[in-house]
This record gives C-alpha cells, structure tokens and sequence, in this order.
C-alpha cells in the first residue's frame, strides 16, 4: 500500500463511522440496573466504548463478528466460527480480560476467551475498555477488556422478541429474548441458536472450506428483585454448549472436532445505608472442553476447571466529591485435563480506591494485592484524571501497572510446563482528549506498555516447546474514533469510524510481534427513513508478520457489508432485512493457509410484540 491509500485511509476513518457503535460512556444507562458497578464507577476518568442493544442486533451472532466490525480490536481466525483470538493494542489475547457482569471469565486452561464462543443475543449491552485494568479486574487486563453485561429496568413493561435468520452455506440463527417487569422485580431470558454447513468456497482456489460445521446454544437468565428499599437481590445464570469441527489448511485437512460446555452463576446482594454501600458476589463457573483429533472416533482430550467467587464491595461517601471504596476477592479454582493431570489454585486479592471530585478536575487511585501459593504476585496500582477545560474538550492521563498470572496451561502441560513461571507485568501510560460539537463527538488517545517477564512458549535445544519469562515487549499508538448524527424530519443519518495505529516491538529484536497489524479502521454509516433502514460497514485491516523474524506477511485486505431493511405492521412489529457480507468478494486470510469466505448472504425476520 502507498502512501497516498494510507492518507486517504486515515481521513477516511476521520470522516466517517460504525453506524450502530457508539463512544458514550456508561454512565448513559442510569435509568438502568448494572451488576458491573466497578465499570460503571470507573467510565468518567477513562475511555469506555458502547455498544448498546440495538448494535448487537444488527451484526452476526457471535462477538469475534460484531467487534471486528465495531472497535480497533484485532481477530486472528482459523476460519468462521474456529478458534478467535483478540489483539487489543498489540498485546496477545490472554493480555485481553473478558467480563460477564464483573466477573473475569478467560478460561483457566488458556488464559484467554475464545471470542466465537461469546454469543452476543444473551447479553444487553457489550462495553469496551481500552488500557490496563488490572487492579478491578485481575489477571490478563492489560491492552483491555471487554465487558458483557445485563441490565434491569423496573419499568412495568413486558417486551418480546424473535428474530430468525437464514443465509449462505446453510447457516441458521434463532434469537429470543423477553423481559418483564414491575415496580420490584425484573426478570429477562434469552435464548440464541446457531448452526451452519460453513462449506464455503475458498476464493480463488477451487476448494471448499471441509469439516469446518458449526453448531451451539447459548441461555441467558437474569432476575433482579427489591427487598426493600435499600437491599436489592439480583442473579444471572448463563449457559452455553458447543460442537464445531476444526477445519483444516489449504495444504493439510483436518478431521479434528471440539466439543465445549460453560456455565456461568453470579448472585448478588446490594445494600444501601445512606453513605455506605455494598455489593457481595457469590460466581459459580465451569468450562469444559472434549477435543477429538480424529471425529470419527471416540478418543479426545478433555479438561474441566470449576472456579468459586466470593467478593465483597464496600463504598462509603464520605462528600458528593470524595468515595472511598474497598474490595476484598476470594478465588478457589480446580482443574482437572487429560494434559494438565489435577490440580487447584486459591487467590486472595485486597483492593482500594479513591475517587475525587474538584470541579472541573476530577481524579481516581487505585491499587491491588494478591496473595497465591503459586506465584509472588506485584502491587498493582492506577492513576487517573480528568480536566474539563468546557463543555466541547476535556483531557484525562492515566498511569498503571498491570500483570497476567501463568494458565494451568503455562503451569502443567505435560509435555512441557513450567512451575517456576513469574506474573508478567506491564506499566502503561495513555494521554487522550475529548471534543464534543453538537452532533459531531472526537476521541483520540496515544498510549505506552512497557511488558516484563513476558510468558511465551518457546523451544528449547531438544525441540521441545516450553513457556518462559522471556523478552521485553513495547507496545504503542494511537486510537481514534468519530461520531457524528443527524435526523431532519423522517430523515436520520448516523456516521461513525475508529482508527487504530499500532506498534508492537520485541525489545531484544526490533521487530513487530506476528500478527499485529500497524494500521486498522472500521467506517459504517447507517441511514432511516420512515420504515426503512440501509447500513453499510467498512473493515480495513493492515498487513501482518506471521514469522518472528519480520520475513513472512499476510496482505492488507478490506471488507464491506450491506444491509437493508422495512419494518411493517403496527408498531413496527415486523422487520424484514437482507444483508451481503463481503460486498466486493475480497479474498483475505488473517492466519496462513486458511482463507475467509468470498461474499455471502444472510436473510432475516424480526418479530416484536
């Protein structure tokens, strides 16, 4: 790519944006219910992205789909609905933390979320928060998390809706979700199911994608009750149960399969006494996988680790600008894998903050210790504030320091596990600016990580691969992302752009990390009128390194989609919508020797009662 296409790229990215994804901070969803309060709390001195109800509806079922298209992430895909590993900021996916409700949910065994096992219809709303978050959220916050939340209303209104869609490559997907309540209860469920063939043609090549079917459920329950007026009950319960083959190369087919069952419990108790709060949380997950090298057989691997959370938080006002918080997490974990053998984990951590208001100045402090028998953990801590120089700009400097503990993976592999690995650490510093016009909203951040004792799996003299505490890692750039909307009369136009420059250099080499690219953008713009509705979105995804030595890359590619839809009946109850994925027929792969599908199709009807 010249310089010319990266000029107009990036005022490309400048002028327009994701029609359906939003820069506001959470603290928008007031009128609601959240059970992740510490986000909320933290959303004023930091950047958090949001993307609402009305977002997850308009993008494919699983989060790999929807946050390609709507944040500065980075996917690296063995294929549609195979294995999802996220980039944030450069950094790897097990330095990315995955939050349902505020709980950390990355697996224990990889350390990491695979992002195609997410399904986005049972969840309401799906936030995004750059830069180091450690201190509230534990092990692998470090390029950012990505949070998945429920919310309540006790609004007395019952709402419900199916949507059902059929598209290319035999592929299915049924979303439901209902919601009812009343002055004191609130009570939601939802329900997603999804399969496909996925035997697409590989562009260009005259092979089909082969074993790589698809098929999972996913079950979502949240109630939320008022014991009076200063105790509030509220549980969520979340179930989701997979079966997908993993396909193979252009080179090397497979007849591998995976089988994955989790769930996830969180019940929780708020009270209010005047100045003091309190929230305690009692999370019950489980996650377990069956991995068949051969489907047609009834030999696999297996693994199943089960995880208990007790957590207390306490938060007491001590003025309308100064509140102290305090949170004590308890973690007992156990796992058991045909290739880990059986072993436990118990994690104490103590947290304080201090959150103060001076007017146009405000400011939060932060820190953290655990406290293992199987590692030193680091004191982590955070520094963040905000200055409103007006109403349209405002600026906000944060510092932290952050760390990943080593997975059951890293610890007990046994071909190859190391139990003499550190928490690797990383301090960061991030400077960004918001200016607000009207209609028009701009945010821009610059950013430096510095990692140490890096976990990495590396071979050794004999061959064999190893994790180790090797290399320092620097990570830095820039985020941008736009808003701009407009209704005149029947008319409303919504345009909206991030822009994601990054640097991930090995300190010893000077190289890039391997798939990192140095430049994404995503632009949609989304258009009403009446009862139609027309989006189209744009990917661009920079060139990346698949060889350690900068030798090796896979090529810059860019994706479109288009969608239209009507709504029909009385109030709307009826929507009908098509949509064309890979508008142009773009042939691109994000790893090597596994290429994406061409363009497809995907039809769909939505009932609203």
């Amino acid at each position: 790519m010249n310089l010319n296409r990266y000029y107009l790229l990036f005022l490309g990215s400048l002028l327009a944006l994701p029609a359906f994804s939003q820069t506001e901070p959470v603290t928008r969803l007031d009128e609601v219910v959240l059970s992740d309060i510490s986000l909320k709390r933290d959303s004023e001195e930091r950047r958090v992205m949001l993307l609402n109800d009305s977002i997850l509806k308009e993008n494919e079922p699983s989060l790999t789909s929807l946050l390609k298209f709507n944040s500065p992430i980075f996917f690296r895909e063995n294929g549609p609905g195979m294995v999802s590993s996220a980039s944030f900021r450069g950094t790897s996916a097990q330095q990315t933390a995955v939050i349902w409700n505020g709980i950390n949910i990355n697996s224990q065994f990889t350390g990491q979320t695979d992002f195609n096992t997410i399904l986005t219809g049972t969840v309401n709303n799906i936030s995004i928060r750059p830069g180091g978050g450690s201190v509230l959220y534990g092990s692998g916050a470090i390029g950012g998390s990505v949070h998945l939340n429920n919310s309540f209303k006790f609004d007395g209104e019952f709402h419900n809706q199916l949507k059902l869609d059929y598209g290319s490559f035999e592929t299915f997907s049924g979303n439901y979700g209902a919601s009812i309540s009343s002055e004191k209860t609130s009570f939601q469920l939802n329900l997603a199911r999804n399969s496909s063939a996925n035997d697409f043609e590989y562009p260009r090549e005259n092979q089909f994608n082969e074993n790589g079917d698809i098929r999972n459920t996913g079950l979502g329950l949240s109630g939320a009750h008022r014991l009076s007026k200063n105790h509030l009950l509220k549980f969520h319960s979340k179930f989701y149960e997979g079966e997908r083959g993993f396909s193979g190369t252009l080179s090397a087919p497979s007849r591998s399969k995976f089988e994955d069952v989790n769930s996830r419990n969180l019940l929780e108790w708020n009270g209010f006494y005047g100045d003091l709060s309190s929230s305690l949380k009692l999370a019950y997950l489980d996650e377990i996988y069956r991995y068949f090298e051969n489907r047609d057989t009834e030999e696999y691997n297996y693994g199943r680790a089960r995880t208990g959370i007790a957590k207390v938080d306490l938060s007491y006002q001590f003025s309308s600008e100064l509140e102290v918080t305090g949170i004590v997490d308890y973690q007992k974990i156990s796992g058991k894998g045909t290739n880990t053998g059986e072993n436990q984990r118990n994690i104490g951590s103590l947290a304080l903050l201090l959150k103060h208001s001076l007017g146009d100045f405000s400011y939060q402090l932060s820190a953290r210790k655990e406290a293992t028998e199987e590692y030193e953990s680091p004191l982590l801590f955070a520094a963040n504030g905000l200055y409103r120089f007006s109403e349209w700009y405002e600026i906000r400097l944060g510092v932290s320091k952050n760390f990943r503990i080593p997975s059951f993976n890293d610890l007990y592999w046994y071909a190859g596990g190391n139990l003499d690995l550190k928490p690797e650490t990383s301090k960061q510093v991030e400077l960004g600016q918001k200016f607000s016009f009207k209609n028009l909203k701009y945010d821009l951040a610059v950013y430096l990580i510095n990692s140490e004792n890096l976990l990495r799996w590396v071979p050794n003299s004999g061959g064999l691969w190893r994790p180790e505490n090797t290399g320092e890692v620097r990570n830095y750039g820039l985020e941008a992302a736009v808003d701009w909307n407009k209704t005149i009369g029947s008319h409303s136009l919504e345009m909206n752009a991030t822009y994601a420059w990054t640097q991930s250099q090995n300190q010893e080499t000077k190289k890039q990390l391997i798939y990192v690219p140095e430049h994404k953008a995503t632009a949609s713009l989304g258009y009403n009128y009446n009862r139609y509705s027309v989006f189209y979105q744009f990917l661009y995804n920079g060139s990346i390194f698949t060889s350690s030595d900068n030798k090796y890359t896979l090529d810059d590619y860019t994706i479109s989609n288009l969608g239209i839809a009507r709504n029909f009946g009385r109030n709307d109850i009826v929507k009908i919508g098509f949509q064309v994925r890979n508008l142009f027929d773009e042939k691109y792969k994000s790893m090597p020797g596994r290429p994406m599908p061409g363009r497809y199709f995907n039809s769909s009807i939505t009932f609203k009662l």
